[in-house]
């Protein structure tokens, strides 16, 4: 069974998460999710008596504008294990968010470098028109492995088809232990903000510079994205790290 039909946020998600707030890159300040319901998976990464994430997360290093057409661009997610025992099986989902709700799974290329080589995100439009990318090589990835107190580095690349609409997008990203048809949900990654634009010299080109107020609201970040994409992490759950 494919990992983004396998795992899935449940909808308490969406009626418990508050609003997320204007959107940074790297800055980690997604969307914080309350408790979802427990999943039938014992713990192994965290005790659960922390209210952290057992895997903090951030996304860095991305370009500030995406050219229709144009080459992939890369950018990181980096992974940081807070437990003092191996973290394993984690897959790294990232919602994609535009103003429009005209992108489309079709319009854009997603990959990632894991130990095996590069592989494709499996990309998936939910009732809501956000694309949910989730990092599972068509199947043939087993997920990253942290050690106790490490950090890992996924490189990321992204590109836009000529056809892509322009706008801004936001990326929010969740991370999520996979647990046969299970799941923990162990990490998340605040938003990551750019914009796509026509090709360099087009009349769209710079039409969306970051400037003046914004008169749109993103949702409710990775969290109500995929609890409301038609169940994408079905019986994941918030796991928290050990307290010091």
């Amino acid at each position: 069974m494919r990992l983004r039909k396998a795992l899935a946020l449940t909808a308490v998600l969406v009626a418990t998460t508050a609003p997320t707030a204007a959107a940074d890159i790297g800055t980690g300040g997604g969307a914080r999710p309350a408790p979802a319901l427990p999943s039938r998976a014992q713990a192994t990464c965290g005790d659960g008596k922390s209210t952290a994430f057992p895997i903090g997360a951030r996304i860095r290093g991305g370009p500030a504008v995406y050219r229709t057409g144009g080459g992939p661009q890369t950018w990181y997610l980096d992974l940081t294990n807070t437990t003092n025992s191996t973290c394993t099986a984690i897959h790294p989902v990232v919602v994609l968010t535009d103003k429009a709700r005209a992108l489309r799974p079709a319009h854009l290329r997603m990959e990632f470098d894991a130990p095996s080589g590069t592989l494709p995100v499996s990309l998936e439009r939910t009732d809501r028109d956000e694309i949910i990318a989730v990092f599972d090589g068509g199947d043939a990835f087993p997920g990253f492995t942290v050690a106790p107190g490490g950090s890992l580095t996924v490189k990321v690349a992204l590109a836009f088809s000529p056809d892509a609409p322009t706008g801004e997008v936001v990326a929010d990203a969740a991370l999520v232990q996979r647990k046969g048809d299970d799941g923990d949900w162990i990490g998340e990654a605040g938003g990551y903000r750019f914009s796509v634009e026509g090709p360099e010299g087009s009349g769209e080109a710079g039409s969306l510079a970051h400037t003046g107020p914004r008169e749109w609201t993103y949702g409710a970040g990775a969290a109500a994205a995929l609890a409301a994409g038609g169940g994408l992490l079905l019986g994941a759950r918030r796991l928290r790290r050990p307290a010091p």
